[in-house]
């Protein structure tokens, strides 16, 4: 599929900076999504935020280890980082893909470590079914099912719950990431992932 090019400034060209986070369970495409985004643009930084998480070498803790303090205070270190960088691309005139894990409760981090930001904020959230999520994370050397089952039981209850902002995509039945990528386009041009408008 060919893809639809567009300007550093964002889809359609206009002006306006864009800061497009992705986000979804493990196995709903995010990476490939986000890179096939940044085929679409003149100028874009793609922060993967797991890279982020793992540039602490001492004291490292899995981000979703439930009820350690030290993971928690390391999953914001990350989200504050993914922010600071994508600031000083939006100054340097450079549209951003974010690809993160970031369920509602993470929302609000995001949120405030974006405020003020010149560039509108989409939030986009992958949920493909969980056989689909299963079946991509299968093809990985580092194979997490339960996790994918978890964290893809948490999504879909956030989404039945209404509490997910932006745009709850499902890319089932998307051949490839630049099929999810043009749908993720037309639905930033429309403004329907929309949660910060800070152009």
């Amino acid at each position: 599929m060919r893809s639809r090019r567009s300007s550093a400034a964002g889809p359609g060209g206009d002006a306006v900076q864009q800061v497009i986070i992705v986000t979804g369970p493990a196995g709903a495409g995010k990476s490939s999504v986000a890179a096939a985004l940044c085929e679409r643009f003149d100028r874009m930084v793609h922060i993967e935020v797991d890279t982020l998480r793992h540039m602490v070498r001492a004291g490292y803790r899995h981000p979703w280890l439930e009820g350690d303090a030290q993971a928690a205070e390391q999953r914001l270190l990350a989200t504050r980082n993914a922010a600071a960088i994508a600031r000083e691309s939006v100054t340097m005139r450079y549209a951003v893909v974010i690809d993160d894990v970031v369920d509602a409760s993470v929302v609000a981090q995001y949120r405030e470590a974006l405020a003020g930001i010149e560039a509108n904020v989409h939030f986009v959230t992958l949920l493909p079914s969980l056989d689909v999520a299963l079946a991509r994370d299968a093809g990985r050397s580092a194979s997490i099912p339960d996790q994918v089952r978890a964290l893809h039981a948490e999504f879909s209850r956030e989404a039945a719950l209404g509490i997910l902002p932006g745009l709850v995509l499902d890319n089932s039945d998307d051949p490839d990431a630049a099929l999810t990528a043009d749908r993720v386009q037309d639905a930033v041009r429309r403004g329907e992932a929309l949660i910060i408008g800070g152009g």
